[in-house]
């Protein structure tokens, strides 16, 4: 290797060196709240008299904390195993009677975060037969412009729409990655998210 060589190679480490900064991105754990609406299929207020309704949101200890991430594709985003790398979730529903529970999962953007919205790749499955299967697919962060009619509110991330009728559960998946078309330079940048859950109650009617 001469010496024009030997400095081209010098040149680029200092480059990967450069644009290795660290970059945070964590999904924060804690509870949130599930914001049910009691309604009837003609959107009337109804008492709930034909049973009780409970929606839960439950977290696994995981949370996703990247640091020194690099941007990836979306082919290899989709495929991070390690535990700080993905984020384990349930929806889960007591039902006492009929009722079908509309929920909406969402992201919602932390204050603190510094990293463009475009640059953030999200991406969802749920577990389906005892595998987790893709719902969403890889998506940079896109916050809403309208509260939605089950309640998720503007500048949220809408991630998926789910539904129960009877008391059981629903697992969840997300991974969140650093996309390959981000521009990196030398300035540390974090992006947090708290996954939240709301939802509305549609009562069945009972049949005469």
């Amino acid at each position: 290797m001469n010496e024009e060589e030997i400095k081209r190679e010098s040149n680029k480490n200092l480059f990967i060196t450069i644009i290795a900064i660290i970059i945070l991105i964590v999904i924060i754990i804690g509870f949130s709240t599930a914001i049910l609406v009691f309604t009837d299929k003609d959107n009337n207020v109804n008492s709930i008299s034909t049973g009780n309704i409970k929606l839960e949101y439950q977290e696994s200890e995981n949370g996703i904390n990247i640091t020194n991430a690099m941007p990836m594709t979306d082919a290899v985003g989709k495929k991070l195993t390690n535990k700080n790398q993905y984020f384990d979730f349930s929806v889960v529903a007591n039902i006492s009677g009929e009722a079908n529970i509309v929920y909406e999962i969402s992201a919602e953007k932390l204050e603190e975060s510094t990293l463009d919205n475009k640059d953030v790749k999200l991406y969802l499955e749920k577990k389906e037969r005892g595998n987790y299967e893709e719902v969403m697919k890889p998506k940079a962060y896109t916050p809403l412009t309208e509260k939605t009619t089950a309640g998720t509110p503007v500048n949220n991330m809408l991630l998926y729409k789910g539904n129960l009728t009877k008391t059981g559960k629903d697992d969840y998946r997300l991974r969140m990655w650093v996309s390959d078309k981000a521009n990196i330079d030398g300035i540390s940048r974090t992006f947090k998210i708290q996954v939240n859950v709301s939802a509305k109650v549609e009562l069945q009617k009972e049949e005469k």
